[in-house]
């Protein structure tokens, strides 16, 4: 997952935001979630006119697996499901109404492949503050990672096997390892051939820290110019692999703090 800042969106144009707006009010004036329902069926389009302009964002990677390709063609998510939402935690009532003022939102789409689109569904946990009504959302508290908010993209962390995981310990942050676990889970991050990229990314990063550290021990021996340089061409490679435009940079990431170097602790902070 990436970090995607969303208030850096283009703005829809006039004739869009008008359309929108026309369309908002018949899903208020509907009189049953039957109609309400039919009109955002009948307006699918809509969203989609605005996917190249999601994909700018992130350089038209996956905002939740960093991918292109590996996870499918991309869709553009409604965060918050617009006709219903399933909320597994609570037994006695576990599909609700969606959120269906948020479906003609901007500031309510992401864009997702189609693999973890697929599987995320109408899912949408809600710990407390539900909104269940026309309102505001920011007292939500959810259990989906957001791509849109800093801290959570930091909630996530993978291993040589290309396994993504809480990056929170259980005992210690109880909360982040739960949305952690939730948000993989329901967006099947551990998809198998994402998982194998990851794993191939992997192998591809600690192959070049070893480079790195072997380049390293011969300069210090020999701190000649051609050795600096041959060292400074092996972490231009891991440069290039974490430039925004490359996929899976939080795997090449979390390779780099593995590897415990501290070069590549001062490579990250660049």
């Amino acid at each position: 997952m990436i970090y995607i800042d969303n208030t850096k969106l283009d703005k829809p144009n006039q004739k869009w935001l008008d359309k929108a707006a026309i369309l908002l009010q018949k899903l208020e004036e509907a009189v049953s979630i039957e109609e309400r329902n039919q009109i955002i069926d009948k307006n699918h389009r809509i969203w989609k006119l605005l996917k190249d302009s999601l994909k700018k964002l992130s350089h038209g990677k996956c905002w939740y697996s960093e991918t292109k390709n590996v996870y499918s063609h991309p869709h553009i998510d409604h965060f918050r499901p617009k006709k219903r939402s399933e909320d597994i935690f609570d037994k006695k009532n576990p599909l609700k109404d969606g959120y269906w003022w948020l479906t003609f939102d901007i500031t309510n789409y992401r864009l997702c492949g189609s693999v973890g689109n697929v599987k995320k569904g109408d899912h949408f946990a809600v710990k407390y503050n539900r909104v269940l009504q026309p309102g505001p959302i920011s007292d939500e508290v959810y259990y989906f990672l957001d791509p849109t908010v800093k801290e959570d993209v930091k909630l996530l962390n993978f291993d040589n096997n290309g396994t993504i995981k809480p990056s929170a310990p259980e005992a210690l942050e109880k909360w982040d390892y739960e949305r952690a676990k939730y948000t993989i889970e329901y967006l099947d991050l551990n998809y198998p051939d994402l998982q194998e990229a990851r794993r191939l990314k992997w192998q591809e990063t600690t192959i070049i820290i070893k480079e790195v550290n072997r380049l390293n021990s011969i300069f210090n021996n020999e701190p000649t110019n051609q050795n600096k340089n041959k060292k400074e061409s092996e972490k231009n490679k891991l440069r290039a692999m974490l430039s925004p435009k490359q996929e899976l940079t939080s795997t090449v990431r979390s390779c780099l703090r593995a590897s415990g170097e501290d070069w590549a602790y001062k490579l990250l902070e660049e």
